[in-house]
């Protein structure tokens, strides 16, 4: 046998090696890669409805929402005045209130209750009941 022919018989044997080498991998890659993507799915499937679980069981364990009955206000606009409760001659021009935290308005209620909102004021004494024991004062 000469070197030439032991090479070639090499090369032959290492191209069906190679060959085999590749169909394996590609056997691999046609059978495991779609089984991966499955069981990924699944799995995320899973967890989806494992959070659900989660997600209501929370919900089941908050409070119940307060009393439906409302007591509304009726406040009245008392006119603008700045943010902070300074009068200003300039209200209605560019500029206003800039160094008072802006206009505002003034509203009152009619037990006399007065407050000053960039917004409409609250509109039950349930929201303003609330905005008390959080804030210490009327938030609008």
């Amino acid at each position: 046998m000469s070197v030439r022919s032991v090479a070639r018989r090499t090369v032959e044997i290492a191209k069906k090696v190679w060959h085999g080498f590749g169909m394996v991998c590609a056997g691999l890659f046609v059978l495991v890669f779609p089984a991966l993507i499955i069981f990924g799915i699944i799995d995320g499937m899973k967890r989806d409805e494992q959070e659900e679980r989660e997600r209501q069981a929370r919900l089941a364990s908050v409070p119940s929402a307060a009393p439906t009955t409302r007591t509304p206000i009726n406040w009245t606009y008392e006119g603008a005045v700045c943010a902070d409760g300074t009068l200003s001659f300039s209200i209605g021009k560019q500029g206003a209130c800039s160094h008072h935290g802006g206009v505002a308005g003034r509203w009152t209620a009619a037990d006399g209750k007065q407050v000053i909102c960039r917004d409409s004021p609250p509109r039950t004494q349930e929201q303003v009941d609330r905005q008390m024991a959080r804030f210490g004062r009327i938030v609008c």
